[in-house]
């Protein structure tokens, strides 16, 4: 009896360590929990393609700017590996940057961290500190941008900076690679009078009619030349001709800008006529074609700026124009008119 009562109490005793110890366990599980998924791309752009695509241009041109990069060095940065899914986690997000942490490459570089004031409307504002939200920029109720394509010319293009200095207009230029490398000093002006500047290819070709290689080819080398002449990359693409497509246009991570008025002051090659032209065919929010090349276009601006200005336009840079962030893989016409490529 002594026995079995003795094995009673030690059953009773395992099963009250047994709940003890059951007990004890339990708190630790809200801990596991807890434990949060990594971030991945797609949390931090709403699982925008057009967003990842920016955010791996802006790697390079901050790698570019980072390190002094021989042209060569340069040419080879469409070919750095970066994140192309949306489940990538690949980064770190502080309070200041986003760091993107890259795989083995020829830079021997291990991480490039982007500041927060350059992915503003990049990245979902609730991932980021309140002043670098992104707010609509505010602009005057009729709005045009200028471009100029073809350039750098030696004396046309400092001529035409000097007129848009006068007339408080900024505007983007889109540059040939090879005048780039004969005018460096040009390019470079564009810059110190607050333009911008894209990439307009190596030498002008139609990227349609190129292999996926080259048209990207035409692009790295414009790239270059302008890295090489300022220290920085261009931001926009501009094809020539206007002739893109979703294949060529997606090898290049940056927005593609096309126009809404073609002032065809390559056709005329007259002053009065490209000015009519232009007049006739400008609306709210266009994006306006001409080309720094020519005498009679250059000519034509001083007239097309006092008669749009007197019909109640105000010149604006293409962000303030489309008024969003111009993303990798779309096409811009205009305020409002932006396509996919």
């Amino acid at each position: 009896m002594i026995n079995l009562a003795h094995k009673h109490l030690l059953l009773a005793l395992g099963i009250v360590a047994a709940s003890i110890a059951a007990f004890q366990f339990h708190p630790t599980q809200p801990a596991l929990a807890a434990v949060k998924k990594p971030l991945t791309f797609g949390d931090i752009t709403n699982n925008n393609l057009h967003r990842l695509g920016t955010i791996r241009q802006l790697t390079r041109s901050q790698l570019a700017e980072d390190h002094h990069l021989t042209g060569k060095q340069v040419q080879q940065l469409v070919y750095l590996p970066l994140p192309k899914h949306l489940t990538a986690h690949n980064f770190t997000l502080s309070k200041t940057h986003l760091t993107v942490h890259l795989v083995k490459n020829a830079y021997n570089v291990s991480r490039v961290a982007i500041p927060l004031n350059k992915l503003t409307g990049i990245i979902l504002n609730r991932y980021m500190p309140s002043q670098y939200d992104y707010t609509k920029p505010q602009t005057p109720k009729k709005v045009v941008s200028l471009t100029f394509d073809d350039g750098p010319d030696p004396t046309l293009t400092p001529k035409l900076l000097k007129i848009l200095h006068n007339y408080h207009v900024h505007a983007t230029f889109f540059e040939v690679g090879n005048s780039v490398m004969k005018y460096p000093s040009t390019s470079r002006l564009v810059l110190k009078y607050g333009d911008q500047l894209g990439n307009h290819s190596w030498n002008h070709p139609q990227l349609t009619n190129l292999s996926s290689s080259s048209a990207l080819r035409q692009i790295a080398l414009a790239d270059a030349a302008i890295y090489k002449a300022t220290g920085t990359l261009p931001q926009y693409i501009r094809a020539p001709y206007g002739a893109i497509n979703s294949r060529v246009g997606n090898l290049f991570d940056r927005p593609t800008i096309q126009w809404s008025v073609d002032s065809k002051d390559w056709s005329y090659l007259n002053t009065a006529k490209t000015v009519n032209h232009v007049l006739a065919t400008t609306h709210n929010g266009s994006i306006i074609l001409m080309h720094d090349i020519h005498p009679t276009s250059v000519a034509a601006v001083p007239q097309i700026i006092q008669k749009l200005k007197k019909r109640g336009y105000t010149f604006v840079t293409l962000p303030n124009l489309i008024q969003k962030p111009l993303l990798s893989g779309l096409q811009y016409f205009g305020r409002g008119d932006y396509r996919d490529v």
